[in-house]
C-alpha cells in the first residue's frame, strides 16, 4: 500500500487497521537492529488494550506516556486509541514537579513509564507520586527488572501476555470531535498549556506534511524529536502509518548518534531542529560517514539561517526543506519546496499545506496584503 489518499473520518486506530491489513509484514519500526511490522504493532496493541480494558480504562480517560522513541510507547499510543482513551505523551526528562503538575493537570488515569530512564528511578518516583494523585489509579512500568509489583503497578510485558487473545469493547468515535491527544506546550507564559488534539485535526496534517515531503513505503525515517513532541508524534509514528514508511527509533539525542544510524540502516529522510543539523554538520565532518542514502532533511521547530540552509545542502543533503510548525495546529504548517526559487527557499518558510490558511493582521486585526510585514 502506497500514502494514504484519504484519513477523513478515520481515527487513529482505523487508520493502522488499514495499513496492518494492507501491509501486516511490512516494517513499521527498526529499533536497534530489530525490524517490527506492522502487523505486530496492531496485535501487540490489542493484547494491551484488552488488558487496560480489564483494569478499567474506558473511552475518554487519560493514559500518560512517560517513555523515550521506544516500541513500547508506539503500541501504548495505538492501545489508547483503540479504546477511545486520550494520550498524553510527556517528556521523561522532565522534573518531579513538572511531571507532577502534568499528570494532575490533564487528569491522567494510567501512566505508562519506563522503570528508570537517564538515571531517573521511575518506579521510587511513583511510590511518592501516587499518595499525591488521587486521580492516578494504576502505573505500566517498561523494563528488565523482575520486580514485585502490587495492584496499581504493573509490567508491560505482563499486560501484554495477559491480554493475548482478549477482546475488549470497540469505540463509536468522531474523528473530527473525539481527542486523540494532549500535548504540553513550554510554559513561556506561565505553566505548560495543554493542547487537545483530535484524531482527524492531526491526522489531516500528516498526511499533507507526508504529501508534501513524497513519503513512501521504500523510505526509512529518523527523527530527534522524542515522541512527546508533536513533531516526532506527527511526522515519526503517524507520519509512517499513513505512508507507509519504516520509523527508526533512536532513544538518544546526540547528533553522532544520528548520523551513524543514517549510515547503518540507510535511512532516507532525516528530521529535526535546526540546532541539531548544526551540531550534525560538525559531527560529519569529523566523522566522514556514507550519508548518500539520504534524500531529504526536514528542519522546524527554530529559525535556519541562510548559512545553515547551504552548509546542509552542500555538507548533508542536497534537499533541506523548512517548515514552520507548531503545537497548536498538529505540527507543521507550511514548508518550502525542491522546486522554489533559491531565494524563497533560503528566506522562507515555504508555502502553506493544503487546507491550512495563514493571515498576517495588522494591530488593529485586520488582514494585510501579501508581502507585508504585520
Amino acid at each position: 500500500m502506497a500514502l494514504f489518499e484519504r484519513v477523513t473520518g478515520m481515527s487513529v486506530a482505523a487508520c493502522l487497521a488499514n495499513r496492518a491489513t494492507g501491509d501486516p509484514e511490512s516494517a513499521f519500526l527498526l529499533h536497534q537492529d530489530e525490524f517490527i511490522t506492522f502487523g505486530q504493532v496492531d496485535t501487540r496493541s490489542d493484547a494491551l488494550a484488552a488488558s487496560l480494558s480489564s483494569l478499567g480504562i474506558e473511552a475518554g480517560d487519560r493514559m500518560a506516556l512517560i517513555l523515550p522513541p521506544c516500541p513500547e510507547f508506539v503500541v501504548s499510543l495505538f492501545a489508547a486509541a483503540k479504546l477511545g482513551a486520550v494520550v498524553v505523551p510527556l517528556n521523561p526528562h522532565l522534573t518531579k514537579p513538572e511531571l507532577q503538575y502534568m499528570l494532575r493537570h490533564s487528569e491522567a488515569v494510567v501512566a505508562v513509564s519506563a522503570e528508570e530512564h537517564a538515571g531517573e528511578d521511575f518506579l521510587s518516583l511513583f511510590d511518592e507520586l501516587l499518595p499525591q494523585l488521587p486521580e492516578l489509579q494504576y502505573v505500566v512500568t517498561v523494563g528488565e527488572e523482575d520486580l514485585w509489583y502490587d495492584d496499581q503497578i504493573f509490567q508491560f510485558e505482563d499486560l501484554l501476555s495477559s491480554g493475548e487473545g482478549r477482546d475488549y469493547p470497540q469505540v463509536d468515535l468522531s474523528p473530527q470531535e473525539d481527542t486523540f491527544a494532549i500535548l504540553y506546550t513550554a510554559g513561556t507564559m506561565g505553566k505548560p498549556k495543554g493542547v487537545e488534539m483530535t484524531h482527524g485535526n492531526l491526522l489531516e496534517v500528516v498526511l499533507g506534511t507526508a504529501r508534501s515531503l513524497g513519503l513512501g513505503p521504500g523510505d526509512r525515517v529518523i527523527g530527534v524529536t522524542g515522541f512527546f513532541h508533536v513533531f516526532g508524534l506527527g511526522m515519526g509514528i503517524l507520519g509512517s502509518i499513513v505512508s507507509g514508511s519504516t520509523l527508526i527509533l533512536q532513544t538518544g539525542f546526540g547528533a553522532a548518534e544520528t548520523l551513524a544510524l543514517i549510515q547503518r540502516h540507510r535511512a532516507t529522510v532525516h528530521y529535526g531542529v535546526p540546532t541539531l543539523f548544526s551540531t550534525g554538520l560538525f559531527e560529519q565532518e569529523e566523522a566522514s560517514l556514507d550519508l548518500s542514502s539520504l534524500r531529504l532533511a526536514l528542519a522546524a521547530g527554530g529559525p535556519a539561517s541562510d548559512d545553515l540552509r547551504r552548509a546542509v545542502e552542500k555538507g548533508l543533503c542536497k534537499d533541506f526543506r523548512v517548515a514552520y510548525s507548531l503545537t497548536e495546529c498538529g505540527s507543521v504548517v507550511a514548508v518550502t519546496h525542491p522546486d522554489d526559487p533559491q531565494e524563497k527557499r533560503h528566506h522562507t518558510v515555504g508555502r502553506p499545506l493544503p487546507g491550512t490558511e495563514i493571515l498576517v493582521l495588522d494591530n488593529d486585526g485586520s488582514p494585510l496584503p501579501f508581502e507585508s510585514v504585520g
